[in-house]
Formats: structure tokens, sequence, C-alpha cells
């Protein structure tokens, strides 16, 4: 009779550390954002494929279809929508992101992104600099700053 109390007791206990796990797993992808490109609306291209957007972010881009320079500008990594961006655009954390830059930037290869601390001081930046993209968690309407279509969607 005790075995069975003992038992009992540990399914139980694993039962609801099983609940538990679960919820954080569910309540941590309820708060994954659906991101957003948006772009200046000088040079800046209204749609693009997403292998497109991973290459400009990956500095493989120098200049958009008219020749205007491409600009980034980013969210810093270390913020939890800076490092959702680094997850969905680079596939790495956001310090291995900083590295990938760093490596980039040594090589001379391309300039640095701009980044920022807020999502409104990226929009600030955007809105001002022809040929500049970012992504955030939001559709902006401003007259200076377009949304772009990432594989015909608003949001990805």
């Amino acid at each position: 009779m005790r075995i069975r109390a003992i038992i009992y007791d540990h399914l139980v206990k694993y039962f609801f550390i099983g609940i538990l796990l679960t919820s954080c797993c569910l309540s941590s992808r309820a708060q994954d954002n659906n991101l957003v490109a948006i772009g200046n609306q000088i040079g800046v291209p209204s749609e693009i494929k997403m292998s497109e957007l991973k290459a400009v972010f990956h500095g493989e881009r120098q200049r958009w279809g008219n020749g205007t320079k491409v600009i980034i500008a980013m969210i810093k990594t270390t913020t939890p929508l800076g490092n959702e961006i680094s997850e969905k655009i680079y596939s790495k954390n956001g310090e291995e992101v900083r590295g990938f830059w760093a490596g980039i930037m040594f090589a001379g290869k391309f300039d640095a992104p701009n980044v920022f601390n807020t999502e409104a001081e990226v929009e600030t930046f955007v809105s001002q600099n022809p040929g500049a993209i970012a992504i955030i968690d939001k559709v902006v309407t401003t007259a200076d700053i377009k949304t772009i279509l990432v594989g015909g969607k608003k949001t990805f």
C-alpha cells in the first residue's frame, strides 16, 4: 500500500511538472511577433522575396534596383524583438548576429547596420534616409515609410 502511495505521489508531481513545462512553451510561442519589413519611400522596393530580404540583411546587396545605397537599420539584438529578428533572418541568436556583423565590417564588405534601442528610433531613421530598410513588429502608416511586402504579405 505504501508503494502505491509513493508511485501515485510521483505520478501527480510529474504530471504537474509536465503541465507547467507545456504552458511555459506555449506562452513563449505566444510572444512571437509577426515581423514587418519597412523602408524609405526612395529606393527601397515595395515588394521583396524572403530570400532577397535575408540577402539584404546579410550584407549581400549594396544597392537597390535604382542605384540607391542599401542602408540597414536594426533594433538592438539584446532586446526580445532584436533577438527574434536575429533568429528569423539570420538563424542565429543576438550575440551570434553581432559577431557576424563584426566579421563583415572587419572584412570591409558592408557598412555597419545602424542599431537602435526602440522601434520609434528605427522608424525615424528609416523615414529620413533614402535606401534605408528595417524590420519591426508592426505595420507603419506614415508618408515617409512604406511597408514592404515580403512574399506578397505585410507580415512574416
